[in-house]
C-alpha cells in the first residue's frame, strides 16, 4: 500500500550517503564548495542504488528527490511546484526538521521553537509545503 511504500522511502532516502566519503559526512566544520557538491551527490547515489530494484520506481523518486524545493531551488533536478509529489514535499520538510534537530560535528541540535522559526519563513518564501509543515507541527 502507498503508506508502507512512503515509509520505506523515508527510511531509505539517505542510503546514497554510502557513496559519500566519511571524511565529508563526519567533517568537524563547514563543508567547502567541492565537499558540498560531493555531499549533494548522495541523492544521485540513492537513485542509482534504488533503481536496481524493480517495481519501486515511486519509492526511488520520492527518496531521491527529498532535497527539492517548491521554487525550483533544490536538487538534484530542480523540480518545482506541481512537479513535486506530496510524498516528496513531506520528505523534504521532514528532512529539514531532522537536520536542524540533530547534533552534528559542526552544530548543536536546535529546539523545536528554533526550528520552526527557521522553517516558517521557508513556507512564506515558497521553498517548502506549508501543509506538510503544519502536519509536522501537529505530530511533533
Amino acid at each position: 500500500n502507498k503508506k508502507t511504500r512512503f515509509i520505506v522511502s523515508a527510511l531509505l532516502h539517505d542510503i546514497g550517503k554510502m557513496g559519500v566519503p566519511n571524511s565529508i559526512l563526519n567533517k568537524n566544520g563547514k563543508l567547502n564548495p567541492t565537499e558540498i557538491t560531493i555531499m549533494k551527490s548522495h541523492t544521485y547515489y540513492t537513485r542509482i542504488i534504488l533503481s536496481q530494484i524493480e517495481g519501486i520506481e515511486d519509492i526511488t523518486n520520492w527518496a531521491s528527490n527529498h532535497h527539492e524545493k517548491l521554487d525550483g531551488s533544490g536538487y538534484p533536478i530542480g523540480l518545482k511546484g506541481k512537479d513535486l509529489s506530496l510524498e516528496e514535499r513531506i520528505l523534504a520538510v521532514c528532512d529539514i526538521y531532522e537536520a536542524l534537530s540533530s547534533k552534528r560535528p559542526y552544530k548543536k541540535a536546535l529546539s523545536k521553537d528554533e526550528i520552526f522559526n527557521i522553517m516558517n519563513p521557508m513556507v512564506t518564501n515558497g521553498k517548502i509545503c506549508g501543509q506538510s509543515l503544519d502536519i509536522l507541527k501537529e505530530v511533533i
